[in-house]
């Protein structure tokens, strides 16, 4: 009854597929690729102790390979580390900015860029149903992905495919 692995892999992979043919990562940045930052991921479902990178792993991989876009997650350790030294470092330029300014200097001190912003978020969900009818169980699992156009807040792609997995309880008689 629970939700293969493999599964997540196979149809996260069809979805960034999916995704691509759309053709609609069209804001490119500087070397002419897309950035797409992986945004939110919500887990709606009883399988508490699900990796996400199952599903993250595949779509970043299909996107890097295509020369499209350049994909990350927003929650990965070293971007979060990467991001946090650079606020940091701005954070000491913007005081010695306020005290040269108090000193009655001309002299700034120039921020850092903590990298190219994204043109586009990614969302994933992964969403668990179940029914019953007489001895057969279903549990349905759903993936969910939208692509939100960042600077317009819009939703420019949605893909959501559907996994299920059936038993039938075995009947017991004395």
């Amino acid at each position: 009854m629970g939700f293969d692995p493999k599964d997540v892999a196979v149809v996260s992979a069809q979805m960034a597929e999916s995704l691509l043919s759309a053709n609609i990562l069209r804001n490119k940045g500087k070397d002419g690729r897309s950035i797409v930052a992986i945004s939110t991921f919500r887990n709606n479902t009883a399988l508490y102790d699900f990796d996400p990178k199952l599903m993250f792993n595949r779509v970043t991989v299909t996107l890097n390979k295509t020369g499209v876009a350049y994909c990350y997650v927003t929650n990965d350790a070293y971007v979060s580390q990467h991001r946090s030294n650079i606020a940091a470092s701005n954070r000491r330029a913007d005081l010695k900015n306020e005290l040269l300014e108090f000193a009655g200097s001309t002299d700034r001190v120039s921020h850092r860029s903590s990298g190219p912003s994204p043109q586009y978020t990614l969302t994933l969900e992964l969403i668990e149903d179940h029914a019953s009818v007489g001895r057969t169980t279903q549990k349905s699992y759903q993936i969910h992905m939208t692509l939100n156009e960042i600077g317009r807040g819009l939703a420019i792609w949605e893909d959501l495919q559907d996994v299920s997995k059936t038993r039938t309880r075995a009947s017991v008689g004395f």
